[in-house]
């Protein structure tokens, strides 16, 4: 079954089992693939994203489907779906929605995973706009920052149930190009690098009240990421890459862990034995 992962990982004993997981970029890719696999393991999901071509209203109607389809669920929660349509860089609607959470519906968010981000250029700095740079910083680096900045303050002050060791987690969808930056990606690898130490630094000042904090570097990864892309460029991308499903698994076991993993870095096989992979091969100077 597709919504097996956290069932199949830790039983009916994970630390997810009943939470509230808050995703955003939620309509596609890696965030698409979690909620999926977080049916009937939460108590609820709040998904965030732009609803491009109705692609987070599709999601929602897949999950409702899977709700109502009578899957065997091993006793799990049978999870609420809320979606709310946004750029998650519009600071104004992340806190009424944090608001209407905590304040209006005495709620809290149990697990925080950020998957929202990427470049829509792929090219050399000199030939970005000023638009494209500050585009492609607040979507992966500043919009980070906000949410924390919202969620945290709200977080530290979760209940904590009975026989839990983390109050709540944090979880920060990075990239392997934030640990070694490649050619025709320098401002994504320096918006990326730019969480790996806010990641670590709310670590330091968060520890006291059991919030976990986990940066997720993945190798290239088979998604919309590279739509924008040219085509042979892309494709040669995609060949290297894992799939979703791949990705996912290591996030799945950092959330229902009852311990911190405070990073993970990972990719496929094919990129790792042609390491640093196709983009740098097809990257040339003149």
């Amino acid at each position: 079954m597709p919504y097996s992962g956290f069932h199949q990982l830790n039983g009916t004993h994970g630390w997810m089992r009943g939470k509230h997981l808050l995703l955003t970029g939620a309509s596609s890719g890696i965030g698409r693939e979690l909620a999926v696999q977080s049916m009937g393991v939460c108590d609820r999901l709040t998904l965030v994203s732009r609803n491009r071509d109705g692609r987070l209203c599709d999601l929602v109607t897949e999950l409702e489907d899977i709700g109502k389809s009578g899957a065997d669920f091993n006793g799990h929660a049978n999870t609420r779906v809320q979606a709310r349509a946004f750029d998650i860089r519009d600071r104004q609607a992340l806190a009424l929605l944090l608001d209407q959470i905590y304040r209006d519906e005495k709620d809290q968010v149990d697990a925080f995973v950020n998957c929202a981000g990427g470049t829509h250029v792929f090219g050399l700095l000199e030939s970005m706009t000023s638009h494209d740079i500050d585009e492609i910083v607040d979507v992966n680096a500043k919009a980070p920052m906000y949410w924390l900045k919202e969620l945290l303050p709200r977080m530290k002050y979760n209940r904590i149930k009975d026989g839990d060791l983390k109050r709540a987690h944090v979880l920060m969808l990075s990239s392997r190009s934030g640990e070694r930056a490649l050619p025709n990606l320098s401002v994504y690898a320096a918006a990326k690098g730019c969480v790996e130490k806010l990641v670590e630094a709310v670590r330091a000042e968060y520890a006291s009240f059991r919030i976990a904090f986990t940066l997720v570097n993945p190798g290239s990864v088979n998604t919309s990421f590279t739509d924008n892309w040219p085509v042979g460029l892309r494709d040669a991308h995609n060949v290297e890459s894992m799939s979703v499903a791949q990705a996912t698994g290591p996030i799945i076991e950092a959330l229902d862990s009852q311990f911190a993993l405070n990073k993970i870095s990972y990719q496929s096989v094919q990129q790792w034995l042609g390491e640093p992979g196709v983009l740098v091969r097809a990257s040339t100077v003149e």
